[in-house]
């Protein structure tokens, strides 16, 4: 039996180890997610800035500045237009990440349980011998003053 349970808690370690590697990957498309968020959301900046600069130049008469802004905003819509599917796939990537993650957690935690039913029943079962060991040498020791105490009556 205790063969058994070093074999299962070393099958639990290797569990652990798969959980331990989906979780890092579900942390890392995870930042993925955000890098692409963070990078949307500088360019959505980037454009009201220029559209606000634009309007600006604009009460200025500044055709320059204003040709300016109008390529700024245009370029940062673009960025944003090249990342939006770049978010997709990495959220989608994070789902299957976190889908496997889920998958290897509940994996490990069913052979936690197994590890420690088995565990249980071996300290069990190693109780049990010892309480029979000790019945043995009661009974045993029981016998032999009974038989000595036998032999001293008879007078043999």
């Amino acid at each position: 039996m205790p063969s058994r349970l070093a074999m299962l808690k070393r099958l639990m370690g290797i569990y652990a180890v798969v959980e331990d590697m989906h979780s890092a990957e579900l942390q890392r498309t995870d930042a993925a997610v955000r890098e692409v968020r963070d990078a949307i959301g500088r360019q959505r900046t980037v454009a009201r800035s220029a559209g606000v600069d634009r309007r600006g130049a604009l009460e200025a008469g500044d055709d320059m500045g204003r040709k300016m802004a109008e390529a700024l905003c245009e370029a940062a819509n673009l960025k944003r237009q090249r990342l939006a599917p770049i978010q997709v796939e990495c959220e989608s990537l994070r789902d299957a990440a976190s889908r496997q993650y889920a998958a290897s957690r509940l994996k490990s935690e069913q052979m936690q349980r197994i590890v420690t039913q088995a565990a249980e029943q071996a300290a069990l079962e190693e109780e049990r011998k010892m309480q029979a060991a000790s019945d043995d040498r009661f009974l045993a020791r029981r016998c032999w003053k009974d038989v000595r105490a036998e032999i001293e009556r008879t007078g043999d």
